[in-house]
C-alpha cells in the first residue's frame, strides 16, 4: 500500500476546484528565472545572438570624434553595416578609411558578424 498523506478539507475543496493535487513537496520542481530563460533561449537559438547596439554604441569609440558627431550608425542588415553621413566630404573620408573602419570592426565583434561597411549621405 503506498502512503498518502491525511489532507484537510480546505485542501481537499481547492484540489476539486483546481482539478488536481498539488504534491506536498514542491522544491524539486522549482527553478530560478535565469535558469528557466537562459533554457528557453538556448533552445531558440538566442544565447549566443549578436547584438546591433553593441556595434552602435561602440561607433563612437572606434572613430574620431568629429566623425562620430557627423555620421552615426542606422542599421546592421545581413551583416552589413549602414552609417548616415552628414556632409559630403566626411563621406569622401570614410570611404577612404572603410577598409580600417571594417577590419577594427570585424576584429572587435567579429568577422561572421559584419562583413560590409555602406555609408550614405543624409
Amino acid at each position: 500500500m503506498r502512503y498518502r498523506p491525511r489532507r484537510s478539507n480546505r485542501d481537499k475543496t481547492i484540489a476539486q476546484w483546481r482539478r488536481y493535487w498539488e504534491p506536498e513537496d514542491v522544491s524539486e520542481y522549482t527553478q530560478t528565472v535565469d535558469s528557466v530563460v537562459g533554457k528557453a533561449m538556448k533552445s531558440l537559438g538566442l544565447k549566443d545572438r549578436f547584438h546591433e547596439e553593441q556595434v552602435f554604441e561602440a561607433w563612437n569609440e572606434l572613430v574620431d570624434n568629429f566623425v562620430a558627431s557627423n555620421a552615426r550608425p542606422v542599421s546592421l542588415q545581413r551583416k552589413v553595416l549602414h552609417i548616415q553621413v552628414l556632409h559630403s566630404t566626411i563621406h569622401y573620408e570614410l570611404e577612404r578609411m572603410k577598409g580600417q573602419i571594417l577590419k577594427v570592426m570585424q576584429e572587435r565583434f567579429g568577422s561572421e558578424n559584419i562583413k560590409e561597411i555602406k555609408f550614405r549621405l543624409g
